[in-house]
């Protein structure tokens, strides 16, 4: 019987294409190798490209993790990717990609892990807050959604150096709030402009009384 983890997988139909293209390549190239090998050969290479930050087929929230690990790998005076500095000038190991994931609960204190935060677990966890009168917690709760919205949304406690350095890569409104990248004016036609008609579409006013 499989495991939760091994029943559990994160290929997407992006990377489940490319894995079949993979082991078709590796077939007419390596015909001796065994499909076992072939597979996991072609699995590997897959699997490591959701740690590319140029990768366009992840989420937003792996994508600024990913951009996070690189900064931490090749700027000045930083220790490499998932080395930590504390408040405390310590050094620690702290991967924001398996802690989301709840595969390291070692280093989970003070963070939050997406593992089982389902629409049905959230809704359960504001009823309890609304009757310990929490408001804050339930503003939080509201904000962050269930684990299939929070990927598209910075992280929800933002207590370390390395989870502020994921919300910094998200575009911010004027009020500092995650958002969407506006387009210009004038980058979409008026298309009231463009339409021939014998009679003018005029803007509707209400009568003043």
């Amino acid at each position: 019987m499989k495991t939760y983890n091994q029943f559990i997988t994160e290929l997407n139909k992006y990377e489940k294409f490319l894995l079949k293209q993979g082991i078709k390549a590796i077939k007419k190239f390596n015909p001796g190798q065994t499909f076992k090998s072939i597979k996991k050969s072609a699995l590997r290479t897959t699997k490591g490209l959701r740690n590319d930050p140029a990768n366009p087929f992840v989420s937003p929230r792996r994508e600024a993790e990913n951009l996070v690990k690189q900064y931490q790998k090749t700027v000045p005076g930083e220790k490499g990717a998932n080395i930590m500095k504390t408040k405390s000038n310590k050094y620690v190991n702290y991967d924001p990609t398996r802690v989301r994931q709840g595969e390291d609960i070692s280093s989970a204190a003070g963070t939050f892990t997406m593992r089982g935060q389902s629409k049905q677990w959230n809704k359960g966890l504001d009823k309890d807050l609304k009757m310990l009168g929490d408001t804050q917690g339930r503003s939080i709760l509201k904000n962050t959604g269930d684990q299939h919205r929070a990927i598209y949304n910075a992280p929800a406690f933002k207590a370390n150096q390395t989870d502020r350095r994921i919300d910094s890569v998200f575009k911010k409104n004027v009020l500092g709030a995650p958002t969407t990248e506006n387009l210009p004016k004038g980058a979409v036609p008026d298309a009231a402009k463009k339409i021939k008609a014998k009679s003018k579409i005029k803007p509707f006013k209400r009568n003043k009384k």
